[in-house]
Protein backbone atom coordinates (compact mmCIF):
# COMPACT_ATOMS: atom_id res chain seq x y z
CA UNK A 1 0.00 0.00 0.00
CA UNK A 2 3.15 2.36 1.14
CA UNK A 3 4.46 2.34 -2.69
CA UNK A 4 1.13 2.42 -3.95
CA UNK A 5 0.36 5.33 -2.14
CA UNK A 6 3.93 6.94 -3.14
CA UNK A 7 3.36 6.82 -6.61
CA UNK A 8 -0.25 8.31 -6.80
CA UNK A 9 1.03 11.59 -4.78
CA UNK A 10 3.82 11.68 -6.77
CA UNK A 11 1.21 11.75 -9.60
CA UNK A 12 -1.01 13.69 -7.97
CA UNK A 13 0.89 16.70 -7.14
CA UNK A 14 2.51 17.18 -10.60
CA UNK A 15 -1.17 17.95 -11.66
CA UNK A 16 -2.58 19.67 -8.69
CA UNK A 17 -3.14 22.86 -10.41
CA UNK A 18 -5.11 20.92 -13.21
CA UNK A 19 -7.42 18.90 -10.62
CA UNK A 20 -7.74 21.90 -8.66
CA UNK A 21 -11.43 22.96 -9.70
CA UNK A 22 -12.35 19.40 -9.15
CA UNK A 23 -11.01 19.45 -5.62
CA UNK A 24 -13.81 22.27 -4.85
CA UNK A 25 -15.99 20.17 -5.89
CA UNK A 26 -15.19 17.40 -3.92
CA UNK A 27 -15.34 19.42 -0.77
CA UNK A 28 -18.52 18.06 0.20
CA UNK A 29 -17.98 14.35 -0.64
CA UNK A 30 -16.20 11.65 1.19
CA UNK A 31 -12.51 10.61 -0.31
CA UNK A 32 -10.21 8.43 0.89
CA UNK A 33 -7.70 9.75 3.46
CA UNK A 34 -4.53 10.75 2.10
CA UNK A 35 -4.50 10.38 -1.65
CA UNK A 36 -4.59 14.70 -2.32
CA UNK A 37 -6.78 16.33 -5.31
CA UNK A 38 -7.73 14.16 -8.01
CA UNK A 39 -7.17 11.01 -6.31
CA UNK A 40 -10.40 11.20 -4.42
CA UNK A 41 -12.97 8.81 -4.72
CA UNK A 42 -16.54 10.13 -4.04
CA UNK A 43 -17.89 6.86 -3.77
CA UNK A 44 -16.00 5.87 -1.01
CA UNK A 45 -17.26 5.65 2.53
CA UNK A 46 -14.84 6.83 5.15
CA UNK A 47 -14.37 3.31 7.33
CA UNK A 48 -14.24 5.66 10.27
CA UNK A 49 -13.84 9.39 11.50
CA UNK A 50 -11.25 11.46 9.64
CA UNK A 51 -9.15 13.07 13.29
CA UNK A 52 -8.80 9.12 13.67
CA UNK A 53 -7.89 8.08 10.37
CA UNK A 54 -5.08 10.77 10.33
CA UNK A 55 -3.96 9.81 14.19
CA UNK A 56 -3.08 6.79 13.02
CA UNK A 57 0.09 6.44 11.07
CA UNK A 58 1.16 7.49 7.54
CA UNK A 59 2.37 5.76 4.51
CA UNK A 60 5.84 6.44 5.02
CA UNK A 61 8.29 4.96 6.91
CA UNK A 62 10.66 7.58 8.74
CA UNK A 63 14.00 8.14 10.07
CA UNK A 64 15.75 11.29 11.34
CA UNK A 65 18.62 13.38 10.41
CA UNK A 66 20.89 15.82 12.85
CA UNK A 67 22.57 19.31 12.27
CA UNK A 68 24.68 21.58 14.26
CA UNK A 69 20.91 23.53 15.16
CA UNK A 70 18.32 21.17 14.04
CA UNK A 71 16.60 17.96 13.43
CA UNK A 72 15.04 16.76 10.39
CA UNK A 73 12.24 14.38 10.82
CA UNK A 74 11.10 12.83 7.03
CA UNK A 75 10.09 9.61 5.23
CA UNK A 76 12.78 7.34 4.62
CA UNK A 77 12.54 6.94 1.08
CA UNK A 78 11.76 10.28 0.19
CA UNK A 79 9.40 10.32 -3.47
CA UNK A 80 9.64 14.10 -4.10
CA UNK A 81 7.77 17.18 -3.78
CA UNK A 82 7.73 16.87 0.49
CA UNK A 83 5.87 20.15 1.83
CA UNK A 84 7.75 21.28 4.62
CA UNK A 85 6.77 21.85 8.60
CA UNK A 86 8.78 24.23 10.66
CA UNK A 87 8.56 23.18 14.60
CA UNK A 88 9.25 25.39 17.99
CA UNK A 89 9.78 23.84 21.11
CA UNK A 90 8.07 24.78 24.69
CA UNK A 91 10.43 27.01 26.44
CA UNK A 92 13.06 24.65 27.78
CA UNK A 93 11.85 21.26 26.36
CA UNK A 94 14.11 19.40 24.41
CA UNK A 95 13.35 18.37 20.99
CA UNK A 96 13.33 14.47 21.57
CA UNK A 97 10.21 15.07 23.84
CA UNK A 98 8.43 16.15 20.82
CA UNK A 99 9.58 13.30 18.71
CA UNK A 100 6.31 10.89 18.28
CA UNK A 101 4.79 13.65 17.18
CA UNK A 102 7.33 14.75 14.61
CA UNK A 103 7.76 11.33 13.40
CA UNK A 104 3.97 10.77 12.95
CA UNK A 105 3.91 14.01 10.81
CA UNK A 106 6.69 12.71 8.51
CA UNK A 107 4.82 9.27 7.94
CA UNK A 108 2.10 11.50 6.46
CA UNK A 109 4.90 12.78 3.89
CA UNK A 110 6.19 15.84 5.64
CA UNK A 111 9.93 16.80 6.40
CA UNK A 112 9.63 18.26 9.63
CA UNK A 113 12.41 20.70 10.69
CA UNK A 114 12.52 21.09 14.65
CA UNK A 115 15.56 23.70 16.27
CA UNK A 116 17.56 22.25 19.29
CA UNK A 117 16.62 25.48 20.61
CA UNK A 118 13.99 25.86 24.24
CA UNK A 119 13.55 29.34 23.23
CA UNK A 120 11.43 29.66 20.30
CA UNK A 121 9.16 32.11 20.52
CA UNK A 122 10.69 34.62 18.28
CA UNK A 123 10.03 32.51 15.36
CA UNK A 124 13.47 33.01 14.09
CA UNK A 125 14.61 30.00 15.01
CA UNK A 126 11.80 28.66 13.05
CA UNK A 127 12.44 30.83 10.17
CA UNK A 128 16.13 29.61 10.17
CA UNK A 129 15.03 25.97 9.74
CA UNK A 130 13.02 27.08 6.80
CA UNK A 131 16.04 29.04 5.38
CA UNK A 132 18.09 25.52 5.38
CA UNK A 133 15.64 23.41 3.63
CA UNK A 134 15.15 25.69 1.10
CA UNK A 135 19.04 25.89 0.93
CA UNK A 136 19.19 22.03 1.05
CA UNK A 137 16.71 21.49 -1.57
CA UNK A 138 19.36 23.45 -3.79
CA UNK A 139 21.82 21.63 -3.14
CA UNK A 140 23.03 18.33 -5.58
CA UNK A 141 24.81 16.25 -2.68
CA UNK A 142 22.06 16.50 -0.38
CA UNK A 143 19.54 13.90 0.53
CA UNK A 144 16.95 17.03 0.39
CA UNK A 145 18.04 18.14 -3.10
CA UNK A 146 15.08 18.12 -5.64
CA UNK A 147 12.77 16.15 -2.83
CA UNK A 148 10.68 19.12 -0.96
CA UNK A 149 7.65 21.38 -2.08
CA UNK A 150 9.26 24.79 -1.49
CA UNK A 151 6.21 26.53 -1.93
CA UNK A 152 4.11 24.22 0.59
CA UNK A 153 5.19 24.96 4.07
CA UNK A 154 3.72 24.93 7.61
CA UNK A 155 4.21 26.16 11.28
CA UNK A 156 3.88 24.79 14.08
CA UNK A 157 4.83 24.24 18.19
CA UNK A 158 3.76 24.28 21.51
CA UNK A 159 3.64 26.68 24.12
CA UNK A 160 6.27 29.23 23.92
CA UNK A 161 7.10 27.55 20.21
CA UNK A 162 3.24 27.78 19.57
CA UNK A 163 3.78 31.74 20.27
CA UNK A 164 7.09 31.11 17.86
CA UNK A 165 4.92 29.81 14.92
CA UNK A 166 3.18 32.40 15.22
CA UNK A 167 5.67 34.94 14.38
CA UNK A 168 7.17 32.51 12.13
CA UNK A 169 4.04 32.83 9.90
CA UNK A 170 4.17 36.54 9.58
CA UNK A 171 6.89 35.33 6.68
CA UNK A 172 4.97 35.13 3.19
CA UNK A 173 6.63 31.49 2.87
CA UNK A 174 4.21 30.47 5.78
CA UNK A 175 1.41 28.52 4.14
CA UNK A 176 -0.82 27.81 6.93
CA UNK A 177 -0.16 27.19 11.12
CA UNK A 178 -1.49 25.03 13.64
CA UNK A 179 0.02 26.43 17.18
CA UNK A 180 -0.12 24.10 19.86
CA UNK A 181 -1.13 26.02 23.42
CA UNK A 182 0.84 29.12 22.07
CA UNK A 183 1.91 32.07 23.66
CA UNK A 184 0.89 35.01 22.30
CA UNK A 185 2.23 36.28 18.77
CA UNK A 186 2.05 39.20 16.05
CA UNK A 187 -1.14 37.40 15.03
CA UNK A 188 -2.73 40.31 13.17
CA UNK A 189 0.60 39.49 10.74
CA UNK A 190 0.24 35.94 10.08
CA UNK A 191 -0.48 35.32 6.24
CA UNK A 192 -2.05 32.13 5.67
CA UNK A 193 -4.83 30.20 7.64
CA UNK A 194 -4.39 28.92 10.97
CA UNK A 195 -5.49 26.61 13.59
CA UNK A 196 -5.32 27.49 17.04
CA UNK A 197 -5.34 24.51 19.42
CA UNK A 198 -5.76 24.66 23.06
CA UNK A 199 -6.63 21.72 25.85
CA UNK A 200 -9.70 22.56 28.18
CA UNK A 201 -8.05 21.53 31.35
CA UNK A 202 -4.60 24.04 30.72
CA UNK A 203 -4.14 26.54 33.72
CA UNK A 204 -1.14 27.53 31.74
CA UNK A 205 -2.18 29.19 28.15
CA UNK A 206 -5.83 28.76 29.36
CA UNK A 207 -8.56 29.03 26.31
CA UNK A 208 -9.40 32.04 27.81
CA UNK A 209 -6.22 33.61 27.11
CA UNK A 210 -5.83 32.08 23.28
CA UNK A 211 -9.23 33.76 22.37
CA UNK A 212 -8.14 37.05 23.72
CA UNK A 213 -4.83 37.50 22.35
CA UNK A 214 -4.90 34.97 19.72
CA UNK A 215 -8.25 34.43 17.96
CA UNK A 216 -10.14 37.36 19.05
CA UNK A 217 -7.54 39.24 17.25
CA UNK A 218 -6.10 36.99 13.89
CA UNK A 219 -7.87 38.78 10.85
CA UNK A 220 -7.17 35.33 8.59
CA UNK A 221 -9.25 32.40 8.12
CA UNK A 222 -9.15 30.69 11.50
CA UNK A 223 -9.81 27.50 13.48
CA UNK A 224 -10.29 27.89 17.06
CA UNK A 225 -10.30 24.14 18.72
CA UNK A 226 -10.70 23.41 22.53
CA UNK A 227 -9.62 19.54 23.18
CA UNK A 228 -11.51 18.53 26.00
CA UNK A 229 -9.52 16.19 28.52
CA UNK A 230 -5.92 17.91 27.27
CA UNK A 231 -3.97 20.42 29.56
CA UNK A 232 -1.02 21.66 28.97
CA UNK A 233 1.21 19.01 28.80
CA UNK A 234 -0.84 16.67 27.15
CA UNK A 235 0.62 17.87 23.76
CA UNK A 236 4.34 16.96 24.60
CA UNK A 237 5.09 13.10 22.68
CA UNK A 238 2.63 12.23 20.48
CA UNK A 239 0.43 15.38 20.37
CA UNK A 240 -2.42 13.61 22.34
CA UNK A 241 -6.14 14.14 21.14
CA UNK A 242 -4.98 17.16 18.81
CA UNK A 243 -2.66 14.37 16.83
CA UNK A 244 -5.36 13.78 14.26
CA UNK A 245 -6.69 16.89 13.79
CA UNK A 246 -3.75 18.41 13.19
CA UNK A 247 -2.21 16.13 10.76
CA UNK A 248 -5.75 16.64 8.66
CA UNK A 249 -4.56 20.30 8.65
CA UNK A 250 -1.46 20.23 7.65
CA UNK A 251 -2.91 17.66 4.72
CA UNK A 252 -5.50 19.55 3.19
CA UNK A 253 -3.13 22.91 3.29
CA UNK A 254 0.05 21.43 2.45
CA UNK A 255 -0.83 18.36 0.30
CA UNK A 256 -4.00 19.05 -1.12
CA UNK A 257 -5.74 16.09 0.57
CA UNK A 258 -9.70 17.10 0.17
CA UNK A 259 -10.78 14.76 2.52
CA UNK A 260 -8.71 16.04 5.34
CA UNK A 261 -10.31 19.33 4.12
CA UNK A 262 -13.38 17.45 5.65
CA UNK A 263 -12.62 17.91 8.88
CA UNK A 264 -12.78 21.62 8.69
CA UNK A 265 -14.39 22.58 5.73
CA UNK A 266 -17.77 21.09 4.05
CA UNK A 267 -19.30 18.41 6.80
CA UNK A 268 -16.74 19.92 9.40
CA UNK A 269 -16.10 16.82 11.39
CA UNK A 270 -14.34 19.04 14.13
CA UNK A 271 -17.15 21.37 14.46
CA UNK A 272 -19.87 18.12 15.07
CA UNK A 273 -17.29 16.13 17.49
CA UNK A 274 -18.09 16.19 21.00
CA UNK A 275 -14.79 16.26 21.92
CA UNK A 276 -13.92 19.50 21.24
CA UNK A 277 -14.66 23.12 21.55
CA UNK A 278 -15.15 25.09 18.37
CA UNK A 279 -14.64 28.37 17.16
CA UNK A 280 -14.12 29.87 13.53
CA UNK A 281 -13.98 33.40 11.70
CA UNK A 282 -12.81 34.60 8.20
CA UNK A 283 -13.96 31.97 6.43
CA UNK A 284 -16.66 32.16 3.29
Amino acid sequence: MGDTMKTLRRSIRSSAAACLAVGLLLLITACEPGWGTGGCDPTVTPSMPIAEQYAGEGPYSVTSTRTTDFRIYHPRQMDGYHPIITWGNGTGAPTMGYSPLLNHLASWGFVVIASDSAMTGSGDEMRAGVDYLIAENQKPASPFHGMLDTGKIGATGHSQGGGGAINAATDPRITCAAPLAPSPGEIRNVKGPLFLVAGADDTLTTPGMIRLTSYNRATVPTFFGIAKGMDHMSFVGNGGAARGYVTAWFMYYLQNDIYAGEAFLGRCEICNDANWEVSRKNYP
